[in-house]
């Protein structure tokens, strides 16, 4: 797989940063705004993200909102979890090191994730700062979301690369029907938001169980 492979594009949430605790505490938040006594454990919310966060809002309140309330929470969702989204996320362990390796050796990096553009954005730069990733690229609403090839084919177009010359990773189902529709080979992974069973019934080309991993498929190595 390595041989041809010249930009990796990255999921964000559930792959490279673990960000479940305060996606699911704005949730939380507006439950309790609208009177509602929060039922969902953390592991129910890892099953509720994946497919932007409207949806999330929308499964949070049980599929009970109106459209025109969803839209309404949906707002109050971007700014609480403006406010609260770097509380608790975290990188998973060694996944810094190993898109250190991959840029130094030429791989281009980005990400490309269903999460609001604004609060992708601020997050990748915090975290990774602002010279791994070529680019990053999160949900607007004039964007159609992952699984569509909108977002990607934006990215693609402005860095200069074909989708046959990339690999996505990712630890959703999205994410693997985001890389075929795409016309690209697709890494899952275990660590995230997904069981590996589930993965493997979506048949992406490789699972992986940590983030390291993803070296191998480039014959790179780090050092430790």
């Amino acid at each position: 797989m390595s041989n041809d492979i010249k930009c990796v594009i990255f999921d964000l949430d559930g792959t490279l940063v673990n960000t479940i605790d305060d996606l699911g505490l704005a949730c939380d938040y507006l439950l309790r705004e609208s009177g509602i006594e929060p039922k969902w454990s953390q592991e129910d919310y890892k099953g509720f993200v994946g497919n932007g966060a409207k949806l999330l809002v929308d499964r949070a309140f049980d599929h009970k909102l109106s459209p025109e309330e969803l839209e309404e929470q949906y707002k109050l969702f971007k700014i609480k979890y403006n406010e609260i989204k770097m509380n608790h996320v975290y990188v998973y362990e060694g996944m810094l090191d190993v898109v250190k390796t991959l840029k130094e050796n030429g791989i281009k990096l980005v990400v490309c994730t269903n999460k609001p553009d604004v609060a992708a954005k601020g997050m990748v730069e915090a975290l990774f700062g602002a010279e791994i990733f070529d680019m990053v690229l999160g949900m607007t609403d004039d964007v159609p979301k992952k699984p569509d090839t909108a977002m990607p084919n934006i990215i693609l177009n402005c860095i200069g690369v074909k989708a046959s010359d990339c690999v996505w990773i990712g630890d959703s189902s999205v994410d693997v029907e985001s890389a075929k529709n795409l016309g690209c080979r697709c890494v899952a992974v275990t660590w995230g938001f997904r069981s590996f069973g589930s993965l493997f019934k979506c048949y992406p080309d490789l699972i992986i169980d940590k983030p390291k991993d993803i070296l191998k498929i480039f014959d790179f190595c780090i050092d430790n």
